[in-house]
């Protein structure tokens, strides 16, 4: 609480003092420094009296630490009085705000008249002072809480305007000149449908109503047009027994802005990056490259690959490595959303567009990526009858709700995603050849896993891992027999199968190594008829040989697919051989005689 601050006022309640008493007047702070006064003092400005020391045994220094008013008749005989100046008496009173001395304001006389003039009215002139200083402090009061409040409206994210009952711009805050693009000047005193033509001001002044949180279009005197939410609330006061609506106050934000807000309020943090995409096969990494390369375009992206390669990974990685970071990432499934629905989901509706719509409107989830990145995934699902507006919104980069009748533009990086073959769908009169090449600007194509052989292992020892933190156990690989034929096996569901099998197997094993039978019963079945086929194949082969050779050649495929089933441990042997319903001597020897060994 610094006097300083309004020290323009202060220096008038001085000079206005002394011109109506004929005295003499300082005023000094709460570090007794001088910030206004008449005459003499006028030329000390700046500074301190008793040399700024407050203490008990000073004059000064014992009304601030006191706070009460003196009148001090002579100086003469005062032991904590030093008249440098000359002075002959005195009348103080303390400044007080809050219950905290903030300064003095003082009375001097300088001759005997002024003395005279001191001593007769004493009284009344210190009142006259605690009037003065009761006037200085609300004066201070009134600036601190105005600032503050300023201060408050400059930190708050919307914009703010303050409206009279004509709808003249009385004040606003330096984000409605940010959002509205003009400065203060142009604003303030200037009727708000001058500035803001469609604003609903006769709803909120005339009606008295409430608006809260409603979309408008703001279109300036250039024509050009943001998306602002916006409050509006009236400013009543009671005229006798009647309200009276004198004016209002809007805050408006830009609606993108609140959007990408919402995201990253309700978005769980994915920070995907390349380098967290596994694998380093030839195939993988040359892709990983291109997908890198062009992160940075503001181009149309068009995943392919089978289902489970990781389309969604990789355009949550491309957002991520792209300038649109901070914004939002927006994924709809084409293919999980009836069709009834999809339109609304992606382009939203206005109030009561339809039966049953919400009588607050949808926002769409174009609008919603605004800025950011919209992902598509199953375009291949996307319906033919839709098709046509999704065209339009790549085309022009607007969209238009279900029952509206405004274009909102939007900016919005897209990124398409589909397991199935669109030139054959086009072909087929299933999906449009226009929207197609709107898609395709950048193709990115992701391999199977079985062109990646030589990165199962690598997602197996990182599904593993990953598992193993999730479900809290601690196996420490896969036997030999099993890494065998996963090393093997086609993956016809890819990343999401491979991923799938080795959280099956970690919740089902209770060994320090993944054994046969915790595997999916998919992937067992597959490898029984493998082996099956490799022995059927292999007895064929064998028609000139000996009932003796056949023979021992369809025991050994049967009792390998009994061990690949049930493990070659010594368990695993015991119970292949009460399967067979043989000894398990008998099945040693045979094991032996046949030549099987551990896979």
């Amino acid at each position: 609480m610094n006097l300083a601050i309004i020290q323009n006022t202060v220096m008038e309640v001085a000079e206005a003092t002394t011109h109506v008493l004929g005295i003499e007047t300082e005023i000094v702070d709460k570090n007794l420094e001088i910030i206004a006064g008449t005459g003499r003092y006028k030329e000390k400005l700046g500074t301190f009296e008793e040399n700024g020391k407050i203490s008990k045994d000073e004059f000064y220094g014992n009304i601030l630490i006191n706070g009460q008013a003196v009148i001090l008749k002579s100086t003469e005989n005062h032991p904590n009085y030093h008249a440098k100046e000359k002075e002959l008496a005195e009348i103080c009173c303390p400044i007080i705000l809050d219950k905290q001395v903030i300064g003095i304001i003082a009375l001097v006389a300088f001759n005997k008249k002024q003395q005279n003039i001191l001593i007769s009215n004493s009284k009344n002139l210190l009142l006259f002072l605690k009037k003065m200083a009761s006037l200085i402090a609300s004066k201070l009061a009134e600036t601190q809480k105005s600032s503050e409040l300023k201060a408050i409206l400059e930190s708050i994210h919307d914009g703010i305007i303050a409206l009279d009952h004509d709808g003249i711009i009385m004040s606003c805050n330096k984000q409605s000149e940010t959002l509205l693009m003009k400065n203060s000047e142009n604003l303030i005193g200037k009727p708000i449908n001058k500035i803001w033509s469609n604003f609903p001001f006769s709803e909120v002044i005339n009606q008295g109503k409430l608006i809260t949180d409603v979309e408008e279009i703001y279109i300036d005197e250039s024509g050009n047009d943001m998306h602002f939410l916006i409050t509006a609330m009236p400013i009543n006061t009671e005229i006798g027994d009647k309200k009276v609506v004198v004016g209002s106050v809007i805050s408006f934000q830009d609606v993108s802005d609140v959007r990408s807000r919402i995201y990253n309020m309700t978005q769980i943090e994915n920070t995907t990056s390349f380098s967290e995409i596994i694998g380093q096969s030839k195939s993988i990494s040359r892709v990983k490259l291109e997908a890198a390369q062009v992160a940075a375009s503001q181009s149309t992206i068009l995943i392919t690959g089978e289902s489970g390669t990781g389309k969604g990974f990789f355009a949550r990685a491309i957002h991520n490595a792209s300038k649109r970071k901070t914004a939002p990432f927006i994924t709809i499934n084409c293919g999980a959303i009836p069709d009834t629905l999809l339109e609304s989901e992606l382009f939203g509706y206005q109030p009561g567009a339809f039966t049953g719509a919400s009588k607050t409107g949808k926002t769409g989830k174009f609008e919603l990526a605004n800025n950011g990145t919209i992902f598509l995934d199953e375009i291949g699902d996307f319906p033919l009858h839709l098709q046509v507006k999704l065209l339009h919104v790549l085309q022009k980069r607007e969209v238009e709700r279900i029952g509206g009748n405004k274009t909102i533009p939007i900016n919005v990086r897209i990124i398409a995603a589909t397991n199935k073959n669109l030139e054959e769908m086009i072909k087929n009169k299933e999906f449009r050849e226009d929207l197609f090449f709107r898609l395709n600007v950048i193709p990115l194509h992701l391999p199977p896993l079985r062109e990646r052989t030589g990165d199962i292992s690598i997602l197996l020892n990182y599904a593993l891992n990953k598992f193993n933190k999730l479900i809290e156990k601690n196996i420490l690989g896969f036997s030999p027999e099993v890494l065998n034929l996963l090393l093997n096996y086609s993956w016809p569901g890819n990343i999401r199968e491979l991923e799938n099998a080795v959280e099956y197997a970690v919740n089902i094993e209770r060994e320090l190594h993944v054994q046969l039978n915790s595997l999916p019963q998919r992937i067992k079945l597959n490898n029984s008829e493998l082996h099956l086929t490799n022995y059927i194949n292999e007895f064929k082969t064998a028609e000139t040989q000996s009932l003796n050779v056949r023979t021992d050649l369809f025991q050994k495929g049967i009792i390998e697919d009994c061990l690949e089933k049930n493990g070659y441990s010594v368990e695993g042997k015991r119970k292949a051989a009460k399967l067979l319903e043989i000894s398990e001597s008998t099945l040693y020897r045979r094991i032996r005689e046949l030549g099987i060994k551990s896979k």
